[in-house]
């Protein structure tokens, strides 16, 4: 079967006969591992088999794996197995890559968004690294702007009740650091003066990992109060910080990733510099639909149902189309299910998303992209 899957010829009892193997030899579990991790449709015995691999001692590539792979499915003891994979993942050595991997595809899923109840109350227990990684999805859900209003307010209660109490006021703390999560900006910088010594202690190494810079010393206009052409002259003569940068591109990955291990999404940006000029990117933030990326060209599909979608084509064969929207959600349709397809004339990526910069924002955010390329 391993094989036949590197010559990718495909064999369809392949999981029906690795799932009959693991079953009397458990160490070829890795092997049903990576085969689930290719199936679109997961069968519902499989997800035992992946909260399996997520708790047990296995290599930190295949518990990688099991948790990116358990963030497509509502199983509620597999989003605790898979913050307490990625909590094992953090004190394996050499396990960076595979942590990073299993950290983005818990927190970028769809799915965690059903189980804020269920983070709220592991949160609640500080129980050390596993509760730490709950309070991090907490903060990704309340981070969100997709998705359902109800999570996302929710668990911004849950972090803002917690913040009150300085025990988990320090998890939250640790929780932003080991994300780089910049929703809590101002919060950080107020508990650096915390009464609470143990509290300022984290908050000043949260500060610092975060690279916060003080309040009030940017002076520069807002780009709202600017005409674009303005805007543009501005950023190309404005000297910005990439630390700064960095934090302005928090807005941005709801729909883009700037590394390759991240779960792709929108266009690529670890190299967007290479392609397009300081002046082209600002444009093109301004407006979005000045330069659409080849490959991303929205579409709006009718299917037989009476629904719609608006996205960008990911695959395409001659029997079905893999498409993702905006959110990151991926649909796969049968050809023969699509009603009505037409390119419209606009990016997904909507205007105005740099309004509320300043322009030294604005231009940080163009030298933490250019940076990205250099690397």
């Amino acid at each position: 079967i391993k094989e036949l899957r590197r010559n990718r010829i495909e064999f369809n009892e392949a999981l029906e006969r690795i799932t009959a193997l693991v079953k009397e030899k458990p160490e070829l579990l890795p092997d049903l591992i990576d085969q689930l991790a290719s199936v679109d449709n997961l069968p519902a015995n499989s997800i035992p088999y992946l909260i399996t691999a997520a708790k047990g001692d296995w290599p930190a590539p295949t518990i990688a794996l099991a948790v990116g792979t358990l963030a497509k499915t509502d199983s509620k003891e597999g989003c605790i197995a898979s913050l307490g994979a990625i909590a094992r993942l953090s004190g394996m050595k050499d396990a960076d890559k595979q942590r990073d991997s299993a950290r983005n595809a818990l927190l970028s899923s769809q799915k965690l968004e059903n189980y804020h109840q269920l983070l709220e109350e592991q949160a609640e227990k500080l129980e050390g690294d596993i509760s730490i990684w709950a309070d991090a999805a907490l903060l990704n859900l309340s981070g969100r702007d997709k998705g359902s209003p109800e999570a996302r307010e929710l668990s911004k209660k849950a972090l803002d009740h917690g913040w009150e109490d300085s025990k988990r006021r320090i998890q939250i703390l640790k929780a932003i650091q080991a994300t780089g999560f910049h929703g809590y900006d101002d919060k950080v910088r107020e508990a650096m003066e915390d009464s609470d010594a143990a509290v300022a202690s984290v908050a000043k190494a949260t500060g610092e990992s975060l690279k916060l810079e003080k309040k009030g010393e940017d002076k520069t206009p807002l780009v709202s109060t600017l005409k674009p052409e303005e805007v543009v002259a501005e950023v190309l003569k404005t000297k910005g910080s990439v630390s700064l940068g960095q934090q302005m591109f928090a807005r941005c990955v709801i729909c883009h990733a700037a590394s390759l291990d991240e779960p792709q999404k929108g266009p690529y940006l670890g190299n967007i510099a290479q392609t397009y000029s300081r002046q082209e990117l600002a444009e093109n933030i301004l407006d979005p639909g000045k330069t659409i990326a080849q490959g991303f060209a929205t579409e709006l599909f009718t299917l037989k149902d009476g629904t719609s979608q608006t996205g960008f084509v990911t695959l395409e064969s001659s029997d079905q189309v893999k498409v993702r929207n905006i959110a990151a959600q991926e649909f796969t349709w049968k050809a023969t299910d699509i009603v009505k397809r037409e390119k419209l004339p606009i990016s997904l990526m909507p205007p105005g998303l740099a309004n509320d910069m300043t322009i030294r924002g604005f231009a940080s955010l163009l030298d933490y992209l250019e940076s990205l390329s250099k690397k």
